[in-house]
């Protein structure tokens, strides 16, 4: 599974619980990016920031965050 498939888990989750707010941030960021490490990077970057500022917000998605942060080990980023 790839990170970007959790980050649509995260997004289905997120619109089922009317969290459009953290959504477009994410979202935001995703097409901020240029290229894939870039984009999965300034993704890493929201994500964090949810997890300190938005706690109930992590809490829902935490699982794939998690998976999200963790990606990147032993992956190669271009």
């Amino acid at each position: 599974m790839s990170w970007m498939d959790d980050l649509y888990v995260i997004y289905q989750k997120l619109d089922a619980t009317g969290c459009e707010e953290v959504k477009h941030d994410i979202l935001k960021a995703q097409i901020d990016g240029c290229n894939r490490g870039e984009i999965y990077f300034l993704v890493l970057q929201q994500l964090v920031q949810i997890k300190t500022g938005k706690a109930p917000v992590y809490e829902l998605i935490k699982g794939e965050v998690e998976n999200i942060i963790h990606y990147s080990k032993g992956q190669y980023l271009s």
